[in-house]
């Protein structure tokens, strides 16, 4: 009897908090101000992913339905963030979008926020507060299929390395886990050594070629956004044989595939992370304060939203997105974000 109170009570639950995100109509209408309050700003996929923010808000812009964009970037520290986002707040912001430092330490100036009348988004990474709409990837989904790739290269054996992102961020966290859940089905393989990277071509090319003077056999290198790059240049000043290799798709690894490609048949997979899902959020929360709602089987547990990965590179369509991008800064990545039919579909 109580289990089943338990199960009436959490359903009930649910989906108040379901509801809670199906309209947040804002009084007096656009135009609407926009805050950003981002984390680190090291790596050029934020770089990007702030470029992409701008573009898309001129086009609302245009619609008469923002006036303002306001960025503040923290840099890791979850002190200064939440000194910033009060900042915000300060600033009059109607809408206040949020790339978290932390899954838990913002949740009392989020409520502030909400207290304020500022409907807040929190993207690209999970949150723990189920009051707070969250939109990201499922990270689940996006490096599992990467690491499956990589077992099956190796035949499901060997030594091998990880090089992951930066420790602390919370998107990074999941991961770490998906991953560690692939490789535990498969013995054979041995976990030499994990490193951080930082999501940072040169940091990764550091730790690997510290790694490489550690461990004499390597037969592949697990490794995610932005720096698979670094791997491949710290085997080649070791002249040691590139081995195994995930990829990913900032555009100067894009042309060091394709080169590779021609020259030595060389072989990799990637999955997009695009720096232009920020603009999901931006969509969602401007049709939000238009008092627009989402449906209800959009949301899963109530307040989040899972983007999925829209495009997947490997040797079958490299030559195609090589001659998309080859003409694009090396630091940039292959990028996208929905567009206003799409954006308009998870609504009712």
């Amino acid at each position: 009897m109580k289990r089943w109170f338990l199960r009436i009570l959490l359903v009930t639950l649910m989906l108040v908090l379901a509801l809670s995100f199906t309209a947040f109509a804002k009084k007096g209408g656009p135009p609407y101000t926009v805050g950003l309050s981002n984390g680190p700003f090291t790596h050029s996929w934020r770089v990007q992913m702030i470029e992409s923010l701008h573009q898309e808000f001129e086009f609302y812009k245009k619609q008469g339905l923002v006036d303002r964009l306001i960025i503040q970037n923290a840099g890791p520290d979850v002190g200064t963030q939440i000194a910033q986002i009060r900042n915000l707040i300060a600033s009059g912001v109607d809408l206040l979008l949020i790339n978290p430092n932390s899954s838990t330490a913002l949740n009392p100036v989020i409520e502030e926020a909400q207290e304020a009348g500022i409907l807040v988004v929190v993207y690209d990474m999970p949150i723990d507060n189920p009051k707070v709409l969250d939109i990201y990837m499922n990270q689940d989904w996006w490096m599992t299929p990467l690491a499956e790739w990589f077992c099956k290269q190796l035949n499901y054996k060997g030594n091998i390395v990880y090089i992951s992102g930066i420790a602390d961020q919370p998107g990074n966290i999941q991961r770490d886990q998906a991953a560690e859940k692939v490789l535990a089905k498969y013995p054979n393989i041995k976990l030499l050594a994990k490193a951080n990277g930082n999501w940072d071509q040169a940091a990764a090319q550091q730790v690997m070629s510290d790694l490489l003077a550690s461990f004499p056999k390597i037969d592949g290198v697990l490794t995610q956004d932005g720096m698979t790059l670094g791997i491949i240049r710290a085997f080649e000043a070791a002249g040691r044989k590139v081995p195994v290799v995930t990829g990913e798709t900032q555009v100067a690894f894009i042309k060091k595939w394709k080169e590779m490609k021609d020259k030595q048949g060389f072989s990799t997979f990637g999955i997009v992370n695009p720096p232009g899902y920020v603009n999901i959020a931006l969509g969602v929360g401007l049709r939000l304060l238009q008092g627009k709602k989402l449906k209800p089987e959009v949301l899963v547990n109530g307040h989040v939203i899972y983007t999925r990965p829209n495009l997947i590179v490997d040797n079958k369509n490299i030559d195609q997105i090589y001659k998309q991008y080859k003409d694009w800064a090396d630091s940039y990545y292959v990028n996208s974000w929905y567009s206003q039919k799409e954006l308009d579909e998870l609504f009712q």
